[in-house]
């Protein structure tokens, strides 16, 4: 198993980590691990007109139309948007570390772009409206056993969300964490053939005592996830 974590680096042999618009091909992976607020936030450093952001190829990313030695922004992202739905198509398990939808203003070429326009919408309801934003402060409690169920246990506690599932419109989803108030913050959606998990981020995670032990958490609940999928789809489920 190899899984692609992007915009949050977790130490493990089996995770390949990268920034979200230096990363390789999205569909060579079976898991993608994305953290939302870190991915939007380079496509804002783009925008405001950095220029140390490169490729995978090695090429630097340019809001501006694509030359020899640099790759326009929104060509990348069109890719991105491409091979996201490619991987899932393929079965692949995609985990967002959510936050709300928030639109991206100044990428030429992509006039409405905003942080989710790369994922293929959950049945045709816009981003906005899938991700209620929220004030977590108080945790998140465990709603029902899942595959990411140890994620809760572990982090519970920590957990401060920013953006909850709109139950209201009645997407196919699981939801096994909820906020002390009930919102449902931790949820499982079926996406154009493959999986999307929502997870509520660690709210005060430490980048030198965290990483490890929060890569290690992660890795045994992906090898979980994939061990239902294959029960699942061994099972002549669709």
């Amino acid at each position: 198993m190899r899984a692609l974590i992007l915009g949050i680096p977790l130490p493990h042999p089996d995770f390949d980590n990268y920034p979200f618009l230096a990363a390789p091909s999205l569909f060579d992976y079976e898991v993608l691990v994305v953290e939302a607020q870190s991915a939007t936030a380079e496509v804002a450093q783009v925008v405001a007109g950095e220029t140390g952001l490169e490729a995978f190829d090695g090429r630097k990313v340019f809001n501006g139309p694509s030359t020899h030695d640099h790759i326009s922004l929104a060509q990348l992202l069109q890719l991105r948007r491409m091979e996201a739905l490619r991987f899932l198509q393929r079965g692949g398990i995609a985990v967002i570390f959510a936050y709300p939808d928030v639109p991206v203003p100044g990428v030429e070429g992509l006039e409405h772009f905003h942080r989710y326009w790369w994922l293929p919408e959950p049945n045709g309801h816009p981003w906005s409206e899938v991700l209620i934003t929220g004030f977590g402060a108080r945790g998140v409690v465990l709603a029902c056993p899942h595959p990411f169920s140890p994620y809760i246990e572990a982090y519970g506690p920590r957990l401060t969300f920013h953006a909850y599932l709109n139950e209201g419109l009645g997407l196919k989803a699981q939801v096994f964490a909820r906020s002390p108030g009930g919102a449902a913050v931790a949820a499982e959606l079926a996406l154009q053939g493959g999986s999307l998990i929502l997870l509520p981020p660690v709210g005060d995670l430490n980048p030198t005592y965290d990483r490890i032990p929060l890569a290690q958490t992660l890795h045994g609940c992906i090898l979980a996830a994939m061990e239902a999928s294959d029960q699942l789809r061994g099972g002549g489920e669709p």
